[in-house]
């Protein structure tokens, strides 16, 4: 036969490729499961505090990680890769966008000035200017 029980490649469950993929005892598997599920916790935590950065990169390493010595990455990798690098891709989006609405919009300018204040006792304005940064606002 192909290589497999089936008379062929697809992944079934007394097929030697499903079985490959879905061990649980093999660390290459467990590794590639860990990127993928970091991965795909990459993705909605790219809105808080840049931690979606941190596991996105955390991801796509273990995914890499997880190939070893193997031709192919298994597909869990892959999907950990995908995910970890969408996690990646909009957490530099929402960091950039966000320092971008600061240094144009005065409103939020305004909102980060008091907070500043209320957390520093000194707003962001001054901290910039103490900095030798200078704004047109």
């Amino acid at each position: 036969m192909n290589g497999s029980e089936n008379g062929d490649d697809k992944y079934y469950y007394n097929n030697y490729n499903y079985n490959m993929t879905h061990n649980e005892l093999d660390r290459h598997v467990n590794l590639a499961t860990v990127a993928m599920v970091t991965g795909l916790i990459s993705v909605p935590f790219c809105f808080f505090m840049n931690i979606g950065i941190i596991l996105g990169g955390i991801a796509v390493v273990l995914a890499l990680l997880s190939r070893g010595s193997q031709p192919k990455l298994l597909p869990q990798a892959k999907k950990g890769i995908i995910y970890g690098t969408i996690g990646i891709v909009v957490g530099y989006f929402v960091l950039i966008s966000s320092f971008y609405h600061v240094l144009t919009d005065p409103t939020y300018r305004e909102q980060l000035n008091q907070m500043s204040e209320q957390m520093n006792g000194e707003s962001f304005d001054d901290m910039l200017k103490e900095l030798g940064v200078t704004t047109d606002q």
